[in-house]
């Protein structure tokens, strides 16, 4: 087996009759309407990824893990010519990538549910399929020639990882996020040391979770991917070289590992987009010429930033007053519209104010209680969650040129909440799109309705706790507990102190913990029963 990143999370993976490619995201335009492009630049691969799709021979699939555009790239997969191979993507109640390749004329699309394999010769693809509130993602799994290959991608599975390595067996190279993806704090308005504190904390949450995936699994090689974009609209530049951010590099990923794992027998890999791995020896077989480094890292963005200006010259334009009024009143309905398709609507206690940069004197105020969206000069409420974006920027989710979440990721707005607290029914009102928004609330029921209870062990004492995670359903029976008190969601590492109830400090979301008797000692004929506990980190 043999491995080409392709820059991201792209990889091509082939066997000795199969191809397999990744996620190719290739677009000279980047993604999320050009806010992220690709670091280190890959564009030069397409020509090389169309042969590997286009060149009969071998089996050929195409695996798109979901919807985010830094994973699926309509713009490169339309310059596709011959489409004779099989695309493999998961099956997600939202039907937008069935509908997309159903559509796109290939020989095949493959919908898997989680756990469909796909036989390849002397082998198959697997997938392992989440769908959890505003979350749709997937992993996906290689094995051929006595080898395997685990992607993670984005996918958020650290709670099955245990399940899925004594299923599986034996992972020879993996791969997870390690850099963040997300609006919070990115777009907040935070004083600076406030915002350091939040990103250095999710960064080692993140870096953590690959530390975990990394004991439960043992593979022979982690594969540095999905790192950080880079940002290159002259609004965002400055993100790449904030000294503190949600958005690190691998080098102080592979910091931490070796300090975590100090004895871990583990080769720690960072490639360069157009570099060949062998899996069997964990040797590279081909180098691609450009090593981007620590040194010239500031040069190199500025250089690429020149190059691509003109993507941003094109979308900024003046509009006129006319315009933004036709913008505010289409932006009114949509959230109307959003507003009656949320049937949670009455949980949310405070209201939304969104602001046009334009017009800072008619804001639009989304009362959820009242299920009403009105016009108001300014905010009058102390607890509030507000919104401010530039008509120019928003228009191109009215016109559908980007989802909700699209445009949310492409950091183009600034936000602030009052009290600074997760509110998850507000947070999806605003990501999720008006269609899937009453499926969205069915999730949201759904995860709450399981009442499955499991035993904590944390530190000697006991407490029974609602095994699923309110949030989005993780088992935290696959969690961990940290200072003696406080159990850590495995999927997004959410805190709930068992001695408050296993209450969340940072959302008031709880576990319902309670303490547990002591067992008794068993008997010399009567072996003591496996409590199912929280295990302390265990070392490679």
């Amino acid at each position: 087996m043999r491995i080409t990143f392709l820059g991201h999370a792209g990889f091509a993976v082939e066997t000795a009759s199969s191809v397999v490619v990744m996620d190719p995201w290739l677009s000279e335009r980047g993604a999320f309407d050009s806010a992220w492009m690709q670091l280190p630049r890959n564009h030069h691969l397409a020509p090389r990824v169309r042969a590997l799709l286009e060149t009969p021979g071998r089996e050929r699939f195409l695996y798109v893990s979901h919807e985010h555009k830094d994973h699926f790239d309509p713009e490169f997969l339309a310059t596709l010519q011959r489409r004779d191979f099989t695309v493999v993507i998961p099956r997600f109640l939202r039907s937008e990538l069935q509908d997309v390749f159903a559509k796109y004329g290939c020989k095949r699309v493959i919908a898997c549910e989680d756990g469909r394999e796909v036989p390849i010769k002397g082998g198959y693809i697997k997938l392992f399929v989440s769908e959890q509130g505003t979350n749709r993602d997937s992993a996906v799994m290689v094995r051929g020639d006595g080898q395997c290959f685990l992607n993670l991608n984005d996918c958020k599975l650290h709670d099955r990882l245990a399940r899925i390595a004594e299923e599986e067996g034996p992972v020879d190279v993996f791969t997870a996020q390690f850099s963040g993806a997300i609006w919070h704090p990115t777009c907040y308005e935070y004083p600076q040391e406030t915002y350091a504190a939040i990103s250095l904390k999710k960064r080692d949450s993140k870096f953590e979770a690959v530390s975990r995936a990394l004991e439960t699994l043992r593979p022979r090689a982690y594969l540095a991917s999905a790192g950080p974009a880079c940002f290159l609209d002259p609004t965002l530049f400055h993100l790449n070289l904030e000294k503190v951010n949600i958005f690190p590099n691998a080098t102080q990923l592979f910091r931490f590992l070796d300090q975590r794992l100090p004895s871990a027998n583990l080769k720690k890999l960072e490639s360069m987009p157009g570099d060949v791995l062998d899996v069997g020896t964990l040797d590279y077989v081909s180098l691609d010429g450009e090593r981007l480094t620590e040194e010239r890292f500031e040069s190199y963005l500025r250089a690429y930033a020149a190059d691509m200006a003109h993507l941003f010259r094109e979308r900024r334009r003046n509009m006129l007053r006319a315009e933004v009024d036709e913008i505010h009143e289409r932006l009114r309905v949509e959230l109307q519209r959003k507003l009656d398709h949320l049937d949670l609507h009455a949980r949310v206690g405070m209201p939304l104010y969104v602001e046009l940069t334009e017009l800072p004197r008619r804001l639009l105020r989304v009362d959820f209680q009242a299920r009403r969206v009105d016009e108001v000069p300014s905010i009058h409420e102390s607890t509030r969650y507000a919104m401010k974006v530039s008509a120019v920027d928003l228009v191109r989710v009215l016109d559908r040129k980007l989802t909700w979440e699209d445009f949310l990721l492409s950091f183009r707005l600034r936000l602030s909440r009052s009290p600074d607290v997760y509110e998850p029914i507000l947070h999806g009102f605003l990501g999720v799109e008006i269609e899937d928004l009453r499926a969205f609330c069915e999730g949201v029921r759904s995860t709450e309705s399981q009442r499955e209870r499991t035993v904590v062990d944390a530190g000697g004492r006991r407490f029974t706790v609602q095994r699923f995670c309110p949030h989005q359903g993780a088992d935290l029976s696959e969690g961990w507990v940290e200072e003696g008190r406080y159990l850590v969601c495995p999927r997004h590492r959410w805190r709930f102190d068992l001695e408050d109830g296993g209450r969340c400090p940072t959302n008031g979301s709880t576990l319902c913990a309670e303490p547990a008797p002591q067992p008794s000692a068993p008997s010399a004929s009567e072996p003591e029963a496996p409590l199912h506990p929280v295990q302390e980190p265990l070392s490679l």
